[in-house]
């Protein structure tokens, strides 16, 4: 279908205001610049006690915010969440507001976690800090009134690219056990050489470019279209029986939408559950614009309805 009206109001609204992509200003700047997105979000939606805490990483603490719903009774299911932002941009806070309104609308403890970014923290730095918090939540979750034992892991775009991979590590580690992975227009390959239709068709003017993939890809893993590794480019393990449940969610007007369903359909061929579920006339960025985009309900519709079905909320 067309570019929806929503999507050609936020590409309008950023060409008006000569915003240079992330890749053509100093990382400082970028990483500043994140917080444009907050604009775009709504008031924050009031949610139950919210806590900042951390937790062992790797290579020191790691910063998690804890955002529990509204209206929790009892022990909650736990979700843990992954920010996008092409590996070397992104935090807590962009994600907050949206994260507030995912743990009203699904009923599940949500824990945003702060991972170390490129390229100061290179693969497999950023992910090994994921499959560690991951750890660490699930050992406090029932400090939060959380059930580790219903467990989800979800992100977007390059948290998406991390939230499959820490599946595939806590497949081959011995866990903790995931009942559900939401993956939001996730990163699954690397750019470079990429056979996705998609990464011709909207390689530009549509938010997220080819050459922005190309240089998130070189700051997080240099090489990695050479010999990519499972653990960075999911959809190139050799093995991806085994993992849990897996909601895929893509937008029309997005380079990365073939790679992600495609991680599904190989996910479901290796006999695993994986649903699809495409925003047409939609780009890339959808869920950090809850204001813009009434997908982003759409979208909160589809991810409880995932987390009933695998790991029951009520």
């Amino acid at each position: 279908m067309p570019l929806h009206p929503q999507a050609r109001a936020l590409l309008s609204r950023f060409a008006a205001q000569r915003r240079p992509a992330v890749t053509e200003v100093p990382l400082t700047v970028a990483r500043a610049s994140t917080a444009d997105w907050i604009s775009l979000q709504g008031e924050p939606e009031p949610v139950g006690p919210v806590t900042d805490t951390f937790v062992p990483g790797p290579a020191g603490q790691l910063p998690v915010r804890v955002h529990r719903p509204r209206t929790a009774t009892g022990r909650r299911p736990l979700l843990v969440y992954f920010h996008g932002g092409g590996w070397i941009t992104g935090g807590l806070e962009v994600v907050d507001r949206p994260l507030r309104r995912l743990a009203n609308t699904t009923g599940a403890v949500v824990v945003s976690v702060g991972y170390r970014l490129a390229p100061e923290t290179q693969f497999p730095g950023p992910v090994e800090d994921c499959h560690a918090a991951l750890r660490g939540v699930c050992a406090r979750a029932a400090d939060w009134g959380a059930d580790a034992d219903r467990l989800t892991v979800a992100g977007d775009s390059a948290g998406g690219n991390l939230a499959a991979a820490v599946c595939l590590m806590a497949r081959d580690r011995g866990g903790p056990r995931i009942g559900a992975q939401v993956l939001i227009y996730p990163i699954t390959a690397p750019a470079a050489g990429s056979p996705s239709p998609s990464y011709r068709e909207h390689a530009e003017n549509c938010l997220l470019t080819r050459d922005m993939m190309l240089a998130y890809w070189e700051h997080y893993a240099p090489g990695a279209a050479a010999a990519p590794h499972p653990y960075a480019a999911p959809l190139y393990a050799d093995d991806l029986g085994g993992l849990p449940p897996a909601l895929v969610l893509t937008a029309e007007y997005d380079p990365l939408r073939d790679e992600g369903e495609e991680y599904a359909r190989r996910l479901r061929a290796a006999g695993g559950e994986a649903e699809t579920v495409r925003y047409d006339g939609l780009i890339h960025g959808f869920f950090w614009a809850p204001r813009m985009f009434d997908a982003f309900g759409l979208a909160l519709g589809d991810i409880t309805r995932t987390l009933d079905r695998h790991v029951p909320t009520r």
